[in-house]
């Protein structure tokens, strides 16, 4: 997630991301699984309705430190290649911890 970052092509924050869904830049939404209901919600009908995968792992200080910020809630990557490869990574690099796709449950 840092070398997409670094590459321009994640955006984070609610804001941001709720206007990349809407513009049809991102490809892959990530929320925290502290994320609040309310929030959980609307990025959940946000990626339904623009057809826009959405995976839901880690802390808020696992999401803002693997991009070199701070606590981050949901960040949004514009990037096709950079969202297949991280969908591949939590696929193979975390089969134990809890994480989802599109609401899939994907961890033990």
């Amino acid at each position: 997630m840092g070398l997409c970052c670094r590459a321009g092509k994640l955006v984070s924050g609610s804001f941001l991301c709720e206007n990349a869904i809407r513009s049809g830049k991102a490809c892959l939404v990530i929320v925290s699984s502290e994320a609040s209901k309310g929030t959980m919600d609307q990025f959940s009908k946000l990626c339904l309705n623009y057809n826009t995968e959405m995976i839901t792992a880690g802390s808020k200080a696992d999401l803002g430190g693997a991009i070199g910020k701070g606590s981050r809630t949901v960040a949004a990557v514009t990037d096709r290649v950079f969202g297949d490869m991280l969908v591949k990574a939590m696929m193979e690099n975390n089969p134990v911890r809890g994480w989802s796709v599109n609401g899939e449950n994907k961890g033990v």
